[in-house]
Order: C-alpha cells, then structure tokens, then sequence
C-alpha cells in the first residue's frame, strides 16, 4: 500500500464517524485512559467489540469468501469499513485486513489505534462463532494499527 492509499484510507475512516459522535468518542477514551490502567482499557474494549458481534451474529459460513461476504455486509450496514480475509499459509493463520476502520483520537492515541481492540473483539468473536473456530486455542491480535487500517492474526 502506497503512502498515498494509506493517507486516503486515514482521511475517509475520519470523515466517516459523524460529528455528534466525535467529541463523545475523545471523551470517553479520555475518561477511560485517566481512570483505568492499559491492559484493563484493552480488555473493556475487546470486550465491546465482542459485544458488538453478538448484537450482529454472523450465519455459518463455509468458505472463507463467504466469511468475508458476511463480514462486509455487517460492517456496511454500520458504515464500518470493509475486511479482506485471506489464508497466510506461511504462519498457517488468517489474516484479517479492515479497510476504513473508524478513526477518532484521543490524548495519548491521536492516531485512534484504540480500535484495533475493538476490532480483536468484534472479529474475534465472529470467527470463533463460526464453526471450529473456537478449536484449538486460537487467537485473534492486531499486528499492524494505522489510521483507518488494521491487520490482524486468526491463529494459535
């Protein structure tokens, strides 16, 4: 991804959470930044993107092109961007790719990587639902987090 599509993308995941919502969001990251350590913010918000999966349940899906046809059409109907959902037969994992994920700073994450949890959450209990996904231990992390663009890993 050229500087230029990566610029592209930060600029439509910020023009894409409406107003009424951006000083709400940067308020409530604040509050929750000053009143509770890292690791407990990131469990609160994983815990939020799981919740937001079980309000939109995903039906069984028996390829990967499917999965990722179901995951698009949840994330559109909440103007959340799009996955890509791709094998990497070299660690033996998914990789998961979210285009214009939302992006709303925040003192101490200007960038908004705080949705990178959410989205481990969100898509973590997606595949886990879906069948053999909650076999053998696997997890799901974000390994890469920029402005409207996060990479994550399905596996053990």
């Amino acid at each position: 991804m050229t500087e230029a599509d990566q610029a592209a993308l930060a600029y439509l995941a910020r023009r894409d959470v409406s107003m009424q919502w951006r000083g709400f969001l940067r308020a409530l990251l604040e509050t929750l930044g000053a009143r509770v350590d890292e690791a407990s913010r990131s469990v609160l918000l994983r815990s939020v993107g799981a919740q937001m999966a079980a309000g939109m349940p995903l039906q069984p899906a028996s390829t990967l092109a499917e999965l990722e046809g179901r995951m698009n059409d949840a994330l559109g109907a909440i103007g959340w961007g799009y996955v890509g959902v791709a094998l990497d037969e070299t660690d033996r994992s998914l990789r998961l790719t979210h285009h214009a994920a939302p992006a709303v700073g925040a003192t101490g994450d200007e960038a908004g990587r705080w949705i990178a949890m959410v989205l481990e959450g969100l898509h973590g209990a997606w595949l886990g639902a879906q069948q053999g996904g909650g076999e053998g231990g696997a997890s799901l992390r974000a390994v890469r987090c920029d402005p409207g663009l996060v990479v994550l890993r399905y596996g053990s």
